[in-house]
């Protein structure tokens, strides 16, 4: 059979010996101590479960929750799932510590509803119930249960059952939806024989089918994710083909055995909930805390039926004071598995004698939160992303500028933002493709396209005759998978060109390279006068222009090979100066070197010209100056 979606999860809260278990088996039938030291010591030690048919037709899954204040880490592992909550308060005891704190538990988590038992009616007095009555109201005014019913039971007379399965069946809530990611936080473990390992849990998000491929994480010292495989489904005690989200369910699995399998893990499909160690929360301390939560704090946090030591740095204020709220970056020991908006509670320390109680809780608004090294850098993420927290592509748009242009994959923006989407999507919300599975902001992605183009319109203006940049020549601008999709992208919008493996402004011609003002006159001018040539600012005078101007001129006759570069003031003759490099070999080969009055002797020039030539074959690695004499350079 398959799981009615109407399924809902009832946790029953409240101080030890308030009479939960009693009521549990006077409304289910169902003894949900199972341990036999729960039976000999008559507490409840760990969660405890049962079933209920509502009036009405809903199945509601009842998870009793342990009492004693020694137990409430199983008490916070059984609320993180639950739709209800009844709390349960002994008429003739009224509120105690646990009531409270079992009830800032439930508000923490987010429990949306719930009616309050007032147990153990038959052992008291009508004005005793009435002050009871009064006493809880008090207790739950501004929390999820003010306004609820309240109702008088007794589990030994029966008094009262009846009205209470009514005002459950009133006070239920909207299933939850099936889709989502699939994620069970395990409170269970046992083996089951001719079975194997069976895991139990609320699932909380998703749908579980038979044969099912999973994962459960953490797992092992190495807090590996271990492979697991669905071989059965149970509800209520009932086989099923698929569980979905708000029913509690058995899950039998193969892959691993119990002993291997911790409590507090997750049953999840892989890379679809983050597994974490830092994160940013919208924290709130309780108003009943004895002290304001300092700047950092060494504290412990509950997350599904998980415990881990955790450090709390608050990234606004230097403190929290109670009954306040603030943007705080959490790191824990141990890995999590969070979505975002999900629930977590904070306890002090157990190192803390008397202060080891619940501290506070908050919501997740960031499920992976990279290091920064200014908080005023973390605390402007969360917040962006807390204000968008409604709007999927603006929190895709933060995250992806929070990884910078490192990016992020499909796979990871969907475990940080809760929502899974196609490229077409992610393309949608303003992100950029890079290679496969890179994904990063336009914001980031931008300043590399002005990059781009920028170089290609500096090519363009620096040399009118070249056809753009290669590809080759782009590289220095940074990543290379970033630089292809920028250049796809902008080729894509016609802001670039592409011919072969040259880039260029979208419309560019280059121009004849000959095209160069006074190109004809520098030519004549430099190649009739030989190896003495005129000065290029004595060119620019003849020609009435700055020298300047004449670069691109110079730069192209030297391209073509008509002229060379003998120094920034002199450019002479291509053929003229090779003619005289013959020449200057032959005298050193003959005479053994060459001195001043040589280079004059084979030039027929002044100093003027002699010294910045002997520069230019020394530059040239033709000869070696030694002392007053060059030499030939050994080859």
């Amino acid at each position: 059979m398959t799981a009615r979606p109407s399924d809902l999860v009832i946790g029953v809260a409240g101080h030890i010996d308030h009479g939960k278990t009693a009521l549990v088996r006077a409304l289910t039938g169902i003894d949900t101590d199972r341990l036999p030291e729960e039976k000999a010591r008559g507490i409840t030690i760990e969660l405890g479960f049962a079933h209920l048919e509502l009036p009405g037709g809903r199945r509601a899954a009842i998870v009793d929750m342990p009492g004693h204040e020694r137990f409430i880490r199983a008490m916070i592992a059984g609320a993180g799932g639950l739709d209800l909550c009844m709390l349960v308060v002994a008429a003739n005891e009224g509120v105690m510590p646990q009531t409270r704190e079992h009830l800032a538990v439930a508000q923490l988590v987010g429990v949306r509803a719930g009616v309050i038992a007032l147990s153990k009616a038959d052992l008291a007095a009508d004005d005793v119930l009435e002050l009871a009555v009064e006493e809880v109201r008090e207790t739950v005014a501004g929390t999820f249960l003010e306004g609820a019913a309240i109702v008088p039971v007794s589990a030994h007379t029966g008094r009262g059952l009846d009205e209470l399965r009514a005002a459950l069946a009133r006070a239920a809530v909207a299933p939850r939806p099936a889709d989502g990611p699939v994620l069970l936080p395990i409170d269970r473990v046992f083996v089951r024989k001719g079975f194997g390992t069976v895991v139990t849990g609320t699932l909380v998000s998703g749908t579980l089918h038979e044969a099912d491929s999973l994962v459960i994480a953490p797992v092992g010292v190495e807090d590996e994710a271990r492979p697991v495989r669905v071989r059965a489904l149970q509800i209520h005690g009932e086989s099923v083909a698929q569980a979905s989200a708000g029913t509690r369910v058995a899950v039998n699995i193969a892959g691993i055995e119990a002993a291997e399998t911790p409590r507090g893990a997750w049953l999840m499909r892989e890379g679809e909930v983050a597994l974490t160690t830092a994160f940013d929360a919208d924290v709130t301390l309780l108003a009943s805390a004895r002290h304001a939560l300092s700047r950092r704090s060494k504290l412990e946090l509950a997350v599904g039926a998980a415990h881990t030591l955790c450090a709390v740095a608050l990234l606004e204020g230097e403190s929290l004071e109670p009954g306040s709220r603030a943007i705080a970056r959490i790191t824990t020991e141990d890995p999590v598995a969070l979505r975002p908006d999900e629930r977590f509670v904070l306890r002090g320390p157990p190192s803390l004698a008397g202060y080891g109680s619940t501290l506070g809780g908050g919501v997740v608004v960031r499920p992976v939160a990279e290091r920064v090294k200014k908080r005023d850098t973390a605390l402007a993420r969360a917040k962006s992303v807390a204000e968008h927290s409604d709007d999927v592509e603006a929190r895709l748009r933060a995250e992806c500028e929070a990884a910078g242009l490192k990016g992020l994959s499909a796979q990871q923006l969907a475990t940080r933002v809760g929502v899974s989407m196609d490229e077409a999507g992610l393309a949608r919300a303003g992100l950029v493709q890079v290679h496969r599975e890179r994904w990063i902001s336009a914001a980031v992605a931008s300043p590399v396209a002005q990059k781009i183009l920028q170089a290609l319109s500096a090519e363009h203006s620096n040399n009118p005759a070249s056809r753009g940049l290669t590809r080759s020549a782009l590289k220095p601008l940074g990543d290379d998978a970033l630089i292809d999709a920028m250049l796809s992208k902008l080729v894509v919008e016609k802001k670039v060109s592409r011919e072969q493996d040259t880039y260029a402004r979208a419309g560019w011609k280059p121009k004849d390279p000959d095209a160069v003002p006074h190109l004809e006159a520098i030519r004549k001018a430099i190649c009739s006068a030989g190896v003495t040539p005129p000065r290029v600012d004595e060119v620019a005078q003849s020609l009435r222009v700055e020298p300047k101007s004449l670069q691109p001129a110079l730069d192209r006759l030297v391209a073509r090979g008509d002229i060379v570069k003998i120094s920034p003031e002199f450019y002479g003759d291509a053929a003229a100066m090779l003619d005289l490099e013959k020449k200057l070999v032959a005298w050193i080969e003959a005479q053994g070197s060459i001195d001043a009055q040589g280079f004059k002797t084979i030039t027929g020039a002044s100093r003027k010209w002699t010294i910045p030539l002997a520069e230019y074959f020394d530059v040239k690695k033709v000869t070696l100056r030694i002392g007053d004499v060059r030499k030939l350079r050994a080859k």
